[in-house]
């Protein structure tokens, strides 16, 4: 959304994905990076999804080129589903906690801005979270370094040849599940629109890629750790679990199959839990459905033992997150309520979140 020509935007940088809010345009790909190169036997015979908007296949199609203008480096990508297509093997995710001086993770972050943006030069204002565990050794870093000017060529797709260029004005961190937070509690201008949640123990659990933030709220203040925590368990976890089935399943054969969770993430997403193999495919939905049992039976147990003292107390258990929609079903909590629109929970609110403070700077500059 705009508000006086600055694009106001909320990003939800994860490990797995990349989710970017910016009111009526929504961004998603793997969070999946490699370094990029000329192309040559990659193009031939090569067909655009047939289905879905210029966007949809752009996304497809993240062969670009990240610009800093500021140091002038300029590096080439292949980026989302194209990286793990043409180079599976240097394909990776980012796993560094401090995302704002990873130079990848960042990349991965301004293409997904350019995507959003609707003209060729954009002024921003961000949004965005880091872990609940590392918000108080990170947040001022990430205010810091989140800001300058960028631009990104787009070597392949529907925006071949286009360049965009942006100017991160301002950036806001706030812990991850707070945006889910504010999604379900705010409007853009700042008014309250569900008043149950001001008041008493609100819980909003977040299970991502590698970890599950935990917030706890009184009174619509979030509480401090240990009331919010991160467990160190996600999505990954699962996928390790499936992995060590899937390579005992076909022990007996002259190569048993080893994988790992990025190849995985790739055979869930894409191929819906089915694994070519043997002029076939192993299904593994049924392993996957009992990882994900477990994964939350963990995270339930976790947080019932953690805030045991105020147990009775909780009325609402907000879930969100793309992972946190595939087990909502095996949580053993009760009062617990699945959001709308799960995967963009947190990305929503950074956007809420990043339009109040626009709203409120304009309001000032309106006063003085």
């Amino acid at each position: 959304m705009f508000e006086n020509d600055i694009l106001v935007a909320g990003a939800d940088p994860g490990f797995g994905a990349i989710k970017l809010d910016i009111g009526d345009t929504k961004i998603l790909f793997p969070a999946v990076i490699c370094n990029g190169n000329e192309r040559i036997f990659s193009t031939l015979g090569r067909t655009e999804l047939e289905k879905g908007s210029d966007l949809d296949k752009q996304i497809a199609s993240l062969d670009v080129i990240v610009r800093n203008n500021s140091s002038g480096v300029e590096r080439h990508y292949f980026m989302g589903s194209l990286a793990e297509s043409l180079n599976p093997k240097e394909a990776h995710y980012c796993w560094d906690e401090d995302k704002s001086t990873d130079e990848e993770a960042m990349s991965l972050l301004i293409v997904g801005l350019a995507l959003a943006q609707p003209y060729p030069k954009t002024n921003i204002y961000l949004g965005t979270g880091v872990p609940v565990k590392f918000y108080a050794s990170l947040k001022d870093k990430y205010e810091a370094e989140l800001k300058g000017s960028f631009s990104v060529t787009f070597l392949s797709g529907t925006f071949k040849g286009q360049t965009r260029s942006m100017n991160i004005l301002r950036s806001r961190v706030l812990p991850q599940s707070y945006g889910v937070f504010i999604k379900e509690t705010l409007t853009e201008d700042g008014k309250p629109t569900n008043p149950k949640l001001f008041g008493g123990y609100v819980v909003v659990i977040d299970p991502g890629f590698r970890t599950t933030d935990i917030a706890t709220f009184y009174d619509g203040i979030m509480l401090d750790p240990p009331n919010s925590f991160s467990i160190e368990k996600g999505l990954q976890w699962a996928y390790a679990g499936v992995a060590e089935k899937l390579k005992e399943m076909t022990m007996n054969h002259t190569n048993p199959i080893e994988t790992d969770d990025k190849e995985l993430d790739k055979i869930f997403r894409v191929n819906k839990g089915l694994y070519p193999w043997n002029n076939g495919a192993i299904d593994l939905n049924p392993v996957m459905k009992k990882m994900l049992a477990q994964l939350a039976a963990d995270i339930s147990r976790e947080i019932m033992k953690t805030l045991k003292p105020m147990a009775g107390r909780i009325h609402t258990i907000l879930v969100a997150g793309k992972v946190g929609e595939m087990i909502f079903e095996y949580l053993n909590l009760e009062n617990k309520v699945l959001i709308d629109d799960p995967q963009f929970g947190n990305a929503a609110g950074f956007r809420i979140m990043a339009a109040n403070l626009v709203n409120n700077l304009t309001r000032k500059v309106n006063v003085e």
